[in-house]
């Protein structure tokens, strides 16, 4: 599939806007949304322990996992409290300029001139952080392990298979270090890698039946990750279970359709494969009412450049590949344990600086081994 693109939009312009959305995405989360994100942001819960050096009280549906990684968002916050902030809203506007200086930077190193559809995407993506992540919460501090994956992905004095293996090293130091659940997303990098290296880049054309087998790949793969669990590692599996089976009272739940019995372990992995279905293309919300159309399409494009990346899997340069495998592993994993949208969308903005690889909005030099590989391509082609 290819788009003729006559209009362009640099990302100086983006950059300069960059005010204008950020007071607007502000402005969105303090009117329309100020009751769901900043009355009941769990910020407040942060600000408390780093005001009066406290230990996170435990509130109900929280586990100890979540609990771990407040307290160690608490203690990064507390070591970045140089003007001595003791409000939400302090803290929040110092988040805002911080990270988007960040963002700011990233942005600068991609493409001088974004086609339509990724100067949206980019736009969309400045909006939803700055709504949703930039404040005093978990997902700024989880952003950072993805800029590093940015820095790595991007960099031209490393190898592509390094690349690989470096990324799985911060996702599992991110499991180490910040939430113990990362571990289950390298893992899943490492299958997605996998299937991808099998079943795709194997084919010199896929077809319906090429996916087909994909999609029983990652169904086996789930289900055997389920069996082994249940046996050897009895309490992960449980906690596993539960959060997969646990509701919530957001009316942006994805609870399981088919199932919350994990007697049926053939059931249980239809309703993750549905659940993967259900993430990337989140019409459902549409009939929520027009404040959630912005998010739907946000997803929609993020599901059209994973879709795209897969289908040039063999033309992409092997770093962007990388990035593919990194947001596969991250989709894969998020479906296990995702309790409603709102969560789902807080997490995957946050690897925004991996999302901008596989939307192709940062150039790589192709080698000469890849460009005299892509003249032949095109010779066969024509012949």
């Amino acid at each position: 599939m290819k788009f003729k693109q006559d209009f362009f939009v640099r990302t100086t312009v983006i950059i300069v806007a960059m005010v204008f959305l950020i007071a607007g995405a502000k402005a969105v989360r303090y009117t329309i949304m100020k009751s769901v994100l900043v009355d009941e942001g769990a910020g407040h819960g942060m600000l408390e322990m780093i005001k009066h050096d406290t230990t996170l009280m435990i509130e109900e549906n929280q586990t100890e996992e979540e609990i771990g990684a407040s307290e160690r968002t608490v203690k990064i916050f507390e070591k970045l409290n140089f003007f001595e902030l003791t409000t939400y809203e302090g803290f929040e506007i110092y988040i805002t300029v911080l990270w988007n200086i960040i963002l700011m930077i990233i942005i600068f190193s991609l493409r001088k001139k974004l086609n339509m559809i990724q100067a949206i995407f980019l736009i969309l993506t400045i909006l939803v952080l700055n709504i949703f992540n930039f404040n005093l919460a978990k997902e700024p501090i989880q952003m950072l392990y993805f800029v590093l994956m940015y820095v790595v992905i991007t960099s031209k004095a490393l190898k592509d298979s390094f690349k690989y293996i470096l990324c799985f090293g911060i996702l599992y130091w991110a499991s180490v270090t910040f939430r113990t659940y990362y571990i289950l997303i390298a893992l899943f990098m490492l299958g997605a890698s996998w299937i991808c290296k099998t079943f795709i880049l194997m084919k010199d054309r896929l077809k319906l039946f090429d996916v087909v087998v994909v999609i029983t790949a990652l169904g086996v793969g789930y289900f055997l990750l389920l069996t082994v669990a249940k046996t050897a590692m009895p309490e992960e599996y449980s906690e596993l279970i539960r959060v997969r089976t646990r509701e919530t009272e957001a009316r942006t739940d994805i609870s399981n359709w088919i199932t919350n019995d994990d007697s049926n372990l053939v059931l249980f992995t239809l309703d993750y494969l549905i659940m993967l279905i259900r993430m990337m293309v989140p019409f459902e919300l549409i009939t929520f009412g027009p404040k959630y159309w912005p998010y739907v399409a946000y997803q929609v494009m993020i599901t059209f450049y994973a879709v795209m990346a897969l289908k040039n899997i063999k033309k992409n340069h092997k770093s962007k590949n990388v990035a593919l495998y990194v947001y596969l592993g991250f989709l894969c994993g998020s479906a296990t344990f995702e309790p409603d949208f709102g969560s789902w969308v807080r997490h995957e903005a946050a690897i925004a600086p991996v999302l901008f690889v596989l939307a192709d909005m940062y150039k790589f030099k192709q080698s000469r081994t890849d460009l005299e590989l892509r003249k032949l391509e095109k010779m066969s082609e024509g012949d």
